[in-house]
């Protein structure tokens, strides 16, 4: 009877678990190997010539899909060691921070993203709907369509969730490098979102935004490596909050329907370059204009102005800082 894929994996994992516990150092897939067949440990079904990459696979699937709760974490390239020895006091200072991979440049080669009809976008600019009611109709009136992000029909406005990270008064910030995006008016700008397009697979059954939230989620997760306990509440993950929709005219590419939203982190979250593999991480004082706006993206620098004069309002009328669906944004990205 052959042995399921799942006990093979569990087999890789647990063999790296058994040898890092006795190493007490990080060690690499081959010399995680060498280690188990000179101690005998390896299980008779585990064979071939390359087992190496399969155990580096493994180990770098379980960190991608558990983050922060894995037994696993690397010190550095290739180098892996047990998240459980991080607190043991005896082993070094240096073993216990972790390298983070540097993420590449934004899959925009999605087959099923989510697209609005730019009709049924225009129509509803006067309506005093909210974010998720502005969604529902758009699919009851058929005005969503999934499509090649790389194709989209020229009616269409591809969907972007726009996640923001809130940290009291003050958000996050960091410059864009050429790998994570080399539009010319977005390569090394500022930027305060952490944005990705939204799939077919961010919805479910449960969702009632088209799996906007997910997809706002997700991306701020895997981008500053995070896990979902960080946003979890007594009543499940925690709801961000709606700020606004905006239609991003862009010269030089598809026009982009964005949906704008904060998410709210602890107050003991620090971000360090290392840590997120992004450039000039800083928190930013939302409550005022930056000195230096121009030097932002033009999606920021819109969502910007827009929560700061919102910050404005709110003191000056004691009203919610909150915008919907119907308070919709035109900003035109030009090449700098």
């Amino acid at each position: 009877m052959r042995r399921r894929a799942k006990d093979t994996v569990d087999a890789y994992l647990e063999l790296a678990e058994m040898v890092l516990r006795a190493a007490r150092r990080p060690l690499s897939p081959r010399a995680i190997l060498d280690a188990a067949y000179k101690a005998g440990v390896v299980p008779s079904h585990l064979y071939g010539k390359t087992q190496h990459k399969t155990l580096q696979a493994r180990l770098s699937e379980d960190i991608l899909r558990l983050k922060l709760e894995s037994r696993f974490y690397r010190t550095d390239p290739g180098i892996f060691f047990l998240s459980e020895l991080r607190s043991d006091p005896d082993v070094l200072e240096e073993f216990k921070d972790p390298f983070h991979a540097r993420r590449r440049t934004r899959d925009l080669a999605k087959p099923f993203t989510l697209a609005i009809a730019k009709e049924y976008v225009e129509s509803s600019i006067s309506l005093s709907v909210g974010w998720h009611e502005f969604l529902r109709n758009a699919g009851h009136s058929g005005a969503v369509q999934y499509v090649d992000a790389r194709d989209v029909p020229v009616d269409f406005y591809l969907v972007w969730a726009f996640s923001i990270l809130r940290r009291r008064s003050q958000v996050l910030s960091y410059r864009i490098g050429r790998y994570r995006d080399d539009r010319d008016a977005f390569v090394n700008r500022q930027s305060i979102g952490f944005t990705d397009v939204v799939g077919y697979d961010d919805a479910s059954l449960f969702s009632d935004d088209l799996g906007v939230t997910e997809r706002g989620l997700s991306v701020l997760l895997d981008d500053l490596d995070l896990s979902r306990s960080m946003f979890r509440t007594s009543e499940g993950i925690e709801v961000p909050k709606v700020l606004f929709s905006e239609v991003a005219i862009d010269d030089s590419s598809q026009p982009a329907l964005l949906f704008v939203m904060e998410w709210d982190c602890p107050e003991w979250f620090e971000p360090t370059a290392r840590r997120l593999s992004l450039n000039e991480v800083r928190w930013i004082d939302a409550t005022r204009m930056p000195n230096d706006l121009n030097d932002f993206e033009p999606w920021s620098s819109a969502a910007l102005s827009a929560i700061v004069g919102d910050n404005q309002r709110c003191r000056d009328e004691e009203e919610e800082n909150k915008r919907s669906a119907s308070c919709l944004h035109r900003v035109r990205t030009k090449a700098w």
